[in-house]
C-alpha cells in the first residue's frame, strides 16, 4: 500500500483534523523529517501552535501531516 500526506496549513485544516481526530504526524519544516514517534490527534491549536499528546509546536516550525491512501 503507498500512501501520500498532505499538509494541514489553514486553520479550518487544522480544526476538520481535531473534530475528527485523526493521526497527526509532525515533521521538521527545515529538516523535511518526520519526528519519530511523535504525532497523534490535535487537542487544540491557535495562530502560532498545534498541541498534540500534551506538547505545543510551532506552526512556523514544524509541518502537520495527515496520511492519505495513494490509489
Amino acid at each position: 500500500m503507498d500512501f501520500i500526506y498532505k499538509v494541514l496549513q489553514s486553520d479550518i485544516e487544522l480544526l476538520a483534523a481535531a473534530l475528527s481526530e485523526i493521526e497527526v504526524r509532525i515533521a521538521v519544516k527545515a529538516a523535511d523529517e518526520e519526528l519519530a514517534g511523535l504525532g497523534g490527534p490535535i487537542r487544540a491549536y491557535t495562530p502560532n501552535a498545534v498541541r498534540i499528546r500534551g506538547l505545543s509546536y510551532s506552526r512556523e516550525l514544524y509541518e502537520f501531516r495527515v496520511r492519505l491512501r495513494c490509489e
